[in-house]
């Protein structure tokens, strides 16, 4: 805009023009003008030299006020750093540790507030980007941006992630925008990065890594890198770490409990937390407990669900100075009762599996069992049932390998019992392949008849946690003399839940697309024997053994959890899901918990579509609302990592030498920038254009009249 000032030559140039040289006529009238003009050509040049300066000045006045001059009449932080045209690139934590409260004002507030100071006290031509630094860092504005009030509308939507800080990433990315901006744009000379934080020590622990600390030594080559900090010495901090329905299996009218594990992050006691429990909102449950520094309780709740469908589940614990973690979430999806398909390779074999899933008779059973043979994997649709059960099935056909595959992929559970029909070739031919794989394990060879025994590998895995503590329920003392070796596939996804006294398996599981599979080395039935010996031997007692109902239930409970698990999960985790014989053109919305609704689109796999959706920034309830021509909805939790809710700080002597702490202060919550606020010059200089103009009109017909 400065460059409007060269119309102030105009003035001067007309001046000039009218000076240049005419043809001169001698006229006797004139000689006495002339003459007269020469008594008070003083006065009249002084006159036309006024005019000249307040018309120049008029037009220079006008362009300053265009270019929007700004003077800071105290020595401000730009000054101080440079000045001059300045690239400040804001790296602000967006953090939950900065919703921490203090004197009613978040630590959030505190870094916006001194953000926005630091831009309004800049320079005319500095340039700003910003950044939001959490899990993954946001880049809110990527190009230097030279308008003040676009950088200020910027700075005060950040929002806090109830998330952490990934200070590697957020480096990584500052280094980046830096680098590009210093080829792009010329004009700023120089680079300022500022990091508004609380200086949490969970997230900020990476700056003692080799890594990040030569980052951040490649970026002060290029950058001057300063800390803001926002935080305090506040500690006292509760939160509400779990919150897990233990009965896997919830079904109506039963009673279900659902345990809330609370931990004080502190260093004082607190004497009574109070936590409530409260189901689709409505407060059922309220209990105090006492919190010794750094100590954890979990507390026990029995609800019974009355209404069948989907259900929010809510902890809350009472308010102190951090709000986000006092709550946590859980969906639960409530069935009148659990539909199992048993697969019999011969019949009979499924008898006892059957009087396990279902031990007493009752009109509303836990349980449904249906007992099939082979042809019913292609005869029926899988998609009605929770679980599916093989016992002592021969083979497989490509056909039912695929069956298996999409119903597993689709979060169905699956079982496999072994046993002396079993055909090793046809498994591992069909249901073992890359493509369509369908157990976690390879089956190797039928070991040689002899007593064995379970080992139950130190009770860590879910299906056998609940045998602990009671070794007389009769797991370890179950007879086996026959079984298949398996071989795990996939070490770092499968897991062995129940051993021989051999050291080889016994019981697999893994969790293969939104499904698990578990798959038992011996046998669910007494039907299948050892024909080599006389008389023949049976597999295993383990049908007819005590220990079996319970580990049947257990393995039940984990096959169906599939389809919940995906349903509870933590901050910046995706939500997925699988529609069956879905269209693409059916309606999905996710409605998140801050009242925001996005469309999802969906993605064909094979007859079905999958969807996914990433922008889970925010703990609480999460709602898919399917359209037609299937109206239906479902809830997912999304629930913070509680790994912030530790409130120590960083030892500001960790620190690389290359940040600068001396904006540092002891108490934050009254960090301000010390300089005061650059005068904003265009009015003062448009009302002197207006009284320039007016002054102008005045003389030129005061000096007109005197001419006269």
């Amino acid at each position: 805009m400065l460059f409007w000032g060269l119309a102030a030559l105009v003035p001067i140039v007309i001046h000039l023009w009218n000076r240049r040289r005419y043809r001169e006529v001698s006229w006797a009238a004139m000689e006495y003008l002339l003459a007269a003009l020469r008594r008070n050509s003083r006065r009249i040049l002084v006159e036309q030299w006024v005019l000249l300066a307040i018309r120049t000045l008029i037009l220079l006045l006008f362009a300053l006020a265009l270019a929007q001059p700004l003077l800071a009449w105290l020595p401000s932080l730009g000054g101080s750093l440079g000045g001059g045209q300045t690239h400040w690139v804001m790296v602000v934590d967006v953090s939950y540790s900065m919703a921490t409260t203090r004197d009613g004002k978040t630590r959030m507030e505190r870094a916006k507030e001194l953000a926005s100071q630091l831009v309004q006290q800049g320079v005319q031509g500095d340039g700003y980007t910003l950044i939001a630094l959490g899990d993954t860092p946001e880049v809110i504005i990527r190009t230097p941006a030279f308008d003040p009030k676009d950088v200020l509308e910027e700075i005060d939507a950040l929002r806090v992630r109830h998330g952490g800080a990934r200070l590697a990433t957020g480096i990584a990315e500052v280094e980046a925008i830096v680098s590009a901006a210093r080829e792009k744009q010329k004009r700023l000379t120089s680079t300022q990065v500022c990091i508004f934080s609380d200086l949490g020590r969970n997230s900020w622990e990476e700056v003692t890594s080799d890594d990040v600390r030569a980052r951040i030594g490649r970026l002060a080559e290029k950058a001057s890198l300063r800390l803001f900090d926002v935080g305090d010495n506040q500690r006292q901090n509760m939160a509400v770490t779990r919150l897990d329905v233990r009965d896997s299996l919830v079904a109506l009218s039963r009673e279900t409990t659902l345990e809330v594990e609370l931990q004080n992050f502190g260093n004082e006691p607190v004497p009574a937390a109070s936590v409530e429990l409260l189901v689709d909102g409505r407060r059922t449950h309220t209990k105090d407990v006492e919190l010794r520094p750094g100590g954890k309780a979990t507390l026990a709740f029995s609800h019974r669900f009355d209404v069948p469908g989907e259900h929010r589940v809510e902890a809350r614990l009472a308010a102190d100075i951090l709000d986000v973690d006092n709550h946590r979430y859980a969906s639960v999806p409530v069935r009148e009762s659990l539909a199992a398909l048993c697969i019999q390779g011969a019949p009979g074999e499924a008898k006892y599996l059957a009087i396990a899933l279902q031990p007493t008779r009752t009109d509303q059973p836990l349980v449904q069992p249906v007992i099939a043979p082979e042809s019913a994997l292609v005869e029926r649709d899988l998609s009605q049932f929770d679980v599916v059960f093989l016992v002592n099935v021969g083979r497989f056909s490509r056909d039912e390998a695929a069956v298996l595959a999409r119903y597993v992929r689709q979060g169905g559970g699956l079982v496999v019992f072994l046993g002396d029909q079993v055909q090793l070739e046809s498994y591992n031919e069909h249901l073992t392949g890359d493509q369509e794989r369908v157990l976690p394990v390879r089956l190797e060879s039928l070991a040689p008849t002899g007593e064995y025994s379970f080992n139950p590998l130190d009770y860590r895995h879910p299906i056998v946690a609940a045998f602990a503590g009671h070794e007389r329920a009769g797991l370890l003392t179950t007879p086996v003399w026959r079984y298949i070796k398996l071989k795990p596939l996939d070490a770092a996804r499968t897991r062995i839940a129940l051993g021989f006294d051999t050291g080889d398996p016994a019981i697999v599981t893994e969790a293969l697309g939104r499904g698990r599979v578990v798959v038992v080395a011996t046998a669910a039935s007494p039907k299948s024997v050892d024909n080599t010996t006389i008389p023949p031997t049976p597999w295993t007692a383990l049908p007819t053994w005590p220990s079996f109902p319970p580990l049947v239930q257990e393995m039940l409970a984990y096959a169906t959890s599939g389809r919940t698990a995906e349903r509870n999960v933590l901050v910046g985790d995706p939500l997925s899901g699988v529609l069956q014989n879905a269209t693409l053109a059916q309606a999905l919305e996710i409605a998140s918990p801050n009242g925001r609704t996005e469309r999802v689109s969906l993605e064909p796999e094979g007859e079905d579509a999958t969807w996914n959706f990433g922008s889970t920034t925010a703990s609480g309830i999460y709602e898919a609302r399917f359209g037609p021509p299937r109206e239906m909805a479902q809830l997912y939790a999304v629930n913070v990592n509680t790994r912030e809710s530790d409130l120590e700080r960083l030892d500001v002597d960790l620190l690389p030498s290359q940040i600068s702490t001396d904006a540092l202060t002891q108490e934050a919550a009254t960090t301000t920038i010390p300089t005061g606020r650059p005068t904003e010059l265009f009015r003062w200089f448009l009302g002197s254009v207006l009284l320039l103009l007016v002054a102008e009109t005045i003389l030129a017909w005061r000096f007109g009249s005197g001419a006269r």
